[in-house]
């Protein structure tokens, strides 16, 4: 029984998450079909609304603020965990991220891979505090590609901003109304900025205003940028003017502060190099070592106070590689 013991949890932690990245691999390829149903889901909604309204006497179709909360379409299980504060705030970044994913299955595909590091950590170094160590770094991980993958999102967005604004000026000069123009910008702009005035003219065409979609749209994208846009358009539509004049001007401010920070970053280039050799040369150093003279090596992966030394070295590494990000990020 004890020799078929390991090959189970072998197996168990492969399995785990093998299965969460084929569900998320399968949510992401999916989208085209929730996207479908949540129109259709709208749709129907909206002609309920009005349906009532009309029954009421021709008062009009109420709550039209409230179409965008029944389209989106939340799974039981990250329904109740986004009730707390916390994990709210997470799945707006994983929607921020992967607009598709849901947050349970995040959650689990995080849970199984610090299973496979507290396995991993125990068959290598068979100390329990490493294995803690290991388990924490899997359940990391996810979040840290998590993390990565929406500051490229947002990247993309925001280098994406000038040109769609530009293009937005051109339509209502021609003479098209602002909702046509969101509908032309879900159709010719390239991803993933396309997505969201996509969502933006669905919300509106669905029955909400266009006010709502934008500040929707907003809270989605959490950038300056959107926020200089929608702020603008907000006003223009109190208050009346060219609005293509001014997206236009808000176009050339957004440019300048993306020369700004490219130049910014040229700048600190060398400081975040350096980061990256400190951060690394460590390790290598260890690897070699380790193949040169394995006996000398084992004395921190073959001891306890080594395995303690090696965790206290972790740590500092990942405390000296964050001190260095926050210097060497400027915010413009």
């Amino acid at each position: 029984m004890d020799g078929l013991l390991l090959p189970i949890l072998v197996a168990v932690a492969v399995a785990l998450p093998v299965y969460g990245g084929v569900r998320i691999i399968a949510a992401l390829l999916d989208s085209e079909r929730k996207k479908l149903k949540s129109r259709l889901t709208a749709s129907a909604t909206t002609s309920m609304d009005a349906h009532s309204a009309s029954a009421m006497g021709g008062r009009g179709v109420a709550h039209t603020g409230s179409v965008t909360n029944k389209v989106v379409e939340v799974d039981p299980v990250s329904a109740v965990l986004i009730r707390f504060v916390p994990l709210a705030r997470l799945n707006a970044r994983l929607t921020q991220a992967y607009p598709d994913a849901s947050l349970a299955m995040f959650l689990g595909f995080s849970l199984g891979c610090g299973f496979v590091g507290l396995l991993l950590a125990m068959l290598v170094f068979t100390s329990v505090p490493l294995a803690l160590v290991g388990a924490a770094a899997g359940c990391a991980t996810p979040f840290l590609a998590l993390t990565a993958r929406r500051a490229r999102r947002q990247r993309a967005l925001g280098d994406q901003l000038p040109e769609a604004l530009d293009f937005l000026s051109r339509v209502l000069k021609a003479g098209h109304s602002f909702s046509t123009g969101l509908q032309m910008m879900g159709d010719e702009l390239p991803k993933p900025l396309a997505v969201e005035f996509r969502r933006a003219y669905d919300q509106h065409a669905f029955g909400q205003s266009v006010e709502d979609a934008l500040k929707d749209m907003a809270r989605r994208v959490q950038s300056t940028d959107f926020a200089f846009f929608v702020t603008a358009v907000l006003i223009q539509r109190q208050t009346g003017g060219d609005l293509s004049e001014v997206l236009k001007n808000i176009s050339g401010m957004i440019r300048n502060r993306v020369r700004l920070q490219q130049h910014v970053k040229a700048k600190t280039a060398e400081g975040r190099l350096t980061g990256y050799v400190l951060v690394a040369f460590p390790l290598v150093m260890f690897v070699l070592l380790s193949v040169m003279n394995p006996r000398y090596a084992h004395t921190l992966t073959g001891t306890p106070t080594g395995h303690k030394l090696l965790g206290i070295a972790f740590t500092l590494q990942m405390l000296g590689m964050y001190a260095i990000r926050k210097i060497t990020t400027i915010k413009v």
